[in-house]
């Protein structure tokens, strides 16, 4: 892989939730990484940004030897680990991946306790002051999920606070119904963050799950409603929708011909568009390079791909 290096990598703060990821094996074994879709995300945006990274996460962990193993691994990543604080006497949280033969896969979580869902209380209010003072902001569904109306009231006000101020929203609407009490909670608080959102990286399954969105189509043409100045509609291997207030676009994906695990296929896909924009790309040209990157992350087991497997960016056709 070879980055496209800038002097001035903008400022971008990830706030979300990473969990030990334990991934069950054919024989019944389980093998130990890491995984959040926050934290899959600012981990291939640093590793595309390399030695000009500006890529900070945001979370709290335990002060369990897993904690600690997980923060060491992503500073190895590159990521700005700054905004990561620690609750003393606590765990981070756990599941476990199940994949079929197709390369799907089931989870299965231990993350009620997880300090991470503490984030937006007040004891973190130095914590929070520092999250939101970025270029650029990134939560997805899941981030908010995970804080009960109380944190997702407070979030959104330092959010809106922060746009007053000038900062930008990306907001990924990953949706895990098991993290909300009802479709219709979702459904209300999702259409907040929408609102607010400067760039949208929506999946259509996802949408269709919280909105009832009969297409692709449908779902851009309501975010767009929302007045987002640039959407994307991922549709898995189906083409990108790519939408702003004046044009919208399709991108084609590459086929894959033998699919090994799809866990972070929408994660790599948004780091890979967002380092394109942020970089000075078209829209186009950025869903490319974040279409090669979800094509190969999923070639391979688990969330975070070896750093020598990433593709090669000089190799991308982006004309």
């Amino acid at each position: 892989m070879t980055p496209c290096m800038t002097e001035n990598s903008p400022t971008v703060t990830l706030i979300g939730e990473c969990m030990v990821e334990l991934r069950e094996e054919a024989d019944g074994r389980l093998s130990r990484g890491f995984g959040g879709d926050v934290l899959n995300t600012a981990v291939y945006l640093s590793r595309l940004f390399g030695q000009n990274s500006s890529v900070r996460f945001a979370t709290i962990m335990g002060d369990d030897p897993y904690s600690n193993e997980l923060i060491h691994a992503w500073i190895s990543e590159g990521v700005d680990c700054e905004l990561v604080e620690r609750k003393k006497d606590s765990r981070s949280g756990l599941y476990i991946i199940q994949t079929d033969k197709g390369g799907e896969r089931s989870f299965h979580y231990w993350r009620s306790a997880a300090p991470a869902r503490e984030f937006m209380n007040s004891d973190w209010q130095i914590l929070q002051d520092k999250a939101f003072d970025s270029e650029w902001i990134y939560l997805s569904g899941i981030s908010i999920a995970i804080l009960g109306d109380d944190g997702r009231e407070r979030i959104l006000d330092a959010l809106k606070d922060a746009k007053r101020k000038g900062k930008k929203f990306v907001f990924d609407g990953n949706y895990r119904p098991i993290l909300w009490d009802t479709k219709t909670t979702a459904r209300n608080w999702y259409e907040h963050f929408w609102t607010l959102s400067d760039i949208a990286l929506a999946g259509s399954e996802d949408e269709s799950r919280v909105f009832g969105d009969k297409s692709a189509e449908e779902t851009m043409n309501r975010l767009l409603g929302y007045g987002i100045p640039e959407v994307v509609v991922k549709q898995g291997a189906g083409p990108v929708l790519l939408g702003s207030l004046q044009n919208q676009f399709t991108i084609p994906i590459k086929t894959v011909s033998e699919i090994i695990d799809t866990t972070a296929a929408g994660d790599s896909f948004n780091a890979g568009y967002l380092y394109g924009r942020l970089t000075g790309l078209n829209m186009c040209s950025s869903a490319q390079i974040g279409a090669v990157l979800s094509a190969t992350v999923i070639q391979y087991p688990g969330a975070i791909i070896p750093c020598d497997n990433m593709p090669d960016l000089e190799a991308i056709d982006l004309t």
